[in-house]
């Protein structure tokens, strides 16, 4: 990635939903730990190429929770001046999130369940917000990974919650939004 988004606590990502690929920005990483997607009202914003996401910050004049993000003026400057390199985004691989293979990484698998719950905060959504919860099929998966219960749910009490989520995520994207001047 161009030195811009090393500098700024804001990271293009790669959302892989089973349907289509989009780009957005995830930034916050704030004291309590919570973490957002670029926002467009009560959804987040999606992109189909990085320089379309580039147009949409460079002129982004609101004041959501990412324009506070430290940086994030750094950013639209130098996005101004050109659309950045981002050769190597975070990808978050929804589309196999019900369907995980042990050879496609433990690390991806526990940052799509972390997307979810981050989603489910940042929308405060019920349904997302449930699968964070204790004793739900995707915690007990997520705790039975850091090696932290006893019990595993089911697979297929994991595989039905895992194509809610991912059909939720899918559901909270606006595709391409076009910029409103919140002046």
């Amino acid at each position: 990635m161009d030195d811009i988004f090393h500098e700024c606590e804001l990271r293009p990502v790669r959302l892989v939903l089973p349907e289509r690929t989009g780009w957005s920005l995830w930034g916050g990483n704030t004291p309590e730990g919570r973490d957002y997607l670029l926002p467009v009202g009560r959804r987040y914003a999606l992109f189909d190429t990085p320089e379309a996401l580039c147009r949409y910050v460079g002129g982004d004049r609101s004041s959501h929770v990412l324009a506070r993000t430290p940086g994030w003026t750094r950013l639209v400057e130098a996005i101004a001046s050109g659309t950045p390199e981002m050769s190597d985004p975070d990808d978050f691989r929804l589309d196999r999130l019900f369907a995980w293979r042990t050879g496609d990484g433990l690390g991806g698998l526990l940052d799509c369940l972390n997307l979810v719950w981050d989603l489910g905060a940042q929308f405060d959504d019920p349904l997302l917000i449930g699968f964070s919860r204790p004793g739900g099929p995707l915690r007990r998966m997520y705790d039975a990974l850091w090696l932290d219960c006893d019990e595993v749910a089911e697979p297929d009490q994991v595989q039905r919650a895992s194509r809610q989520a991912v059909l939720r995520v899918a559901e909270l994207a606006v595709w391409n939004p076009a910029h409103v001047d919140h002046s």
